[in-house]
């Protein structure tokens, strides 16, 4: 059996690129070293700020969470986690669950949000309501809910789960179509824009999928191992991310390459064209006119329903005692 590198413990995987093995403990410390170094070299939080990191009861955002929660304490950042409800099914009672165990498992406040509750209705009907691709609606509901709890928690950043493979596929698909603005978007780090929109952090740029995974798995993380029942398995991001995949079997490395080049030159790339502006039926950032989720959800109820979302989060978070001093009284 081979031996850690470090301590001659048994080891538990082979790091390539390093040409070294690890034990679990060290396996373990070098997955939460890269959140470090991506965090300090990318600007991602700064003591005393609040982090909301989005969790979905997946792999990814059961390595984000335990990460973050291992390094908020010598890193000096406060962390509260966001799940969602998106009401899809059995899939979404079981990611539940798996985000509420792993938020316990680690000590880290969990506010989650039912869209039943709000809406009276999930992401299947919503989308069979407002004519409109499941994949389409799912991602739009999720990043407006996900930056209005941000903004009503007063968090300083937004962290997600994405990891070096979906950096690297996104950032192929966006330069094969030419959407070189949504490359400009890719970055470890995106800006807030004040009142409207909490900017968002990667700290798990410098991860691999397969490490996350691993660290999730040794960790004893709670995790759904299944995926959605949307996800369409004739998606170019799928067929990009196996040719990325082939890429760094032959070339190890490859992936990390892409993801650090990316983020030198991530000022390179165009911003979004046309002016930052407010949602006239909920306030937060819009690209002109109503917001996406507050037209998806006009267009499917009668009315729009980010309002409703918002003051939902903030009842719910007051019920846990999350909301900050400035915020309770205001």
């Amino acid at each position: 059996m081979a031996k850690c590198s470090v301590c001659q413990a048994p080891a538990v995987a082979y790091v390539r690129v390093q040409r070294r093995y690890l034990c679990r403990q060290h396996y373990l410390e070098y997955v939460e070293a890269k959140v470090e170094r991506a965090i300090r070299r990318y600007g991602m939080v700064g003591r005393g700020q609040r982090v909301l990191a989005a969790v979905s009861g997946g792999k990814d955002s059961s390595t984000l969470l335990a990460t973050l929660s291992r390094l908020s304490g010598r890193l000096g950042f406060e962390l509260i986690g966001f799940y969602i409800h998106l009401g899809i099914y059995d899939y979404s009672e079981k990611s539940r669950r798996a985000a509420e165990e792993l938020a316990a498992k680690l000590g880290v406040p969990l506010l989650a949000l039912d869209l039943r509750e709000v809406l009276g209705m999930g992401i299947p009907e919503l989308a069979k309501t407002s004519r409109r691709p499941y994949c389409s609606v799912c991602g739009s509901v999720k990043r407006y809910v996900i930056n209005a709890a941000a903004v009503e928690l007063g968090a300083d950043a937004v962290a997600l789960g994405h990891n070096a493979d979906d950096i690297a596929v996104y950032n192929m698909k966006s330069f094969l179509s030419q959407d070189l603005e949504a490359i400009s978007k890719l970055g470890a780090k995106t800006d807030t824009v004040e009142g409207v929109a909490v900017g968002r952090i990667r700290p798990l740029y410098l991860v691999y999928e397969k490490e996350s995974f691993l660290y999730s798995l040794l960790s004893g993380l709670p995790f759904l191992h299944e995926e959605c029942p949307f996800v369409d398995r004739r998606q170019l991001e799928v067929e990009l991310k196996e040719a990325v995949n082939r890429l760094e079997d032959k070339s190890p490395g490859i992936k990390m390459q892409m993801v650090t080049r990316l983020a030198k030159r991530i000022g390179d790339y165009p911003r979004p064209r046309g002016e930052v502006s407010r949602c006239p039926s909920c306030g937060l950032i819009s690209s002109g006119g109503e917001c996406s989720f507050c037209r998806i959800t006009r267009r499917a109820l009668g009315r729009p329903m980010g309002m409703e979302v918002r003051r939902r989060i903030r009842a719910l978070a007051a019920e846990m005692g999350l909301l900050r001093a400035s915020q309770s009284h205001s």
